[in-house]
């Protein structure tokens, strides 16, 4: 099996191939990070906008990787929930041969108000700001803002692998569970 990643992130391809090796695990597959724009804002604040970006960066890869079965979109975003700020990973998976589209999402975690207020006074991202506190650079590709948060239990690559499994569920469970 091929998959088409759009995003060249470090901890999200990692999450695809050990969330895909898992479960196809008698399936040999190839997976192919290519960069491509989201189509959104560099830091996602509904999550409207993050799943219209996980989309757009799907449907790019498998444009950008004729051989491909499958295009994998991983974003993340921002959502405020009850005046409380969350982040949260949204996957789509698209099959090139149906066109099915699968969507998924990690879980959310609060952020706290130290971290918010660069992100809505001064228009950063949240990787910036995590970068910035801790004093690392890319925290994004390793950890990631999750693994920050907790002390490095639950890290961005393994939070994501249960959003992917969501998102595979067209394509893994009976077709019963998906025809109108």
């Amino acid at each position: 099996m091929k998959w088409a990643v759009g995003t060249t992130n470090k901890a999200k391809v990692a999450s695809v191939t050990a969330t895909v090796d898992k479960c196809f695990p008698t399936s040999t597959h190839t997976v192919t990070p290519v960069d491509v724009d989201s189509g959104v804002s560099a830091q996602p604040m509904s999550a409207e906008e993050t799943i219209r970006g996980s989309r757009r960066r799907a449907e790019e890869a498998l444009r950008l990787v004729p051989e491909a079965d499958f295009g994998v979109g991983i974003e993340g975003g921002l959502e405020c929930i009850a005046d409380k700020w969350f982040e949260c990973g949204w996957m789509t998976i698209v099959e090139r041969n149906t066109g099915v589209v699968g969507i998924g999402s990690s879980a959310r975690f609060e952020m706290s108000p130290v971290l918010m207020k660069p992100i809505l006074e001064d228009g950063e991202e949240l990787a910036t700001v995590i970068d910035n506190i801790t004093g690392d650079s890319d925290v994004r590709s390793s950890l990631g803002a999750m693994g920050v948060l907790t002390a490095g239990h639950l890290g961005r690559a393994a939070a994501y692998e249960h959003g992917l499994m969501f998102a595979l569920a067209p394509f893994l469970s009976d077709a019963k569970f998906w025809k109108n």
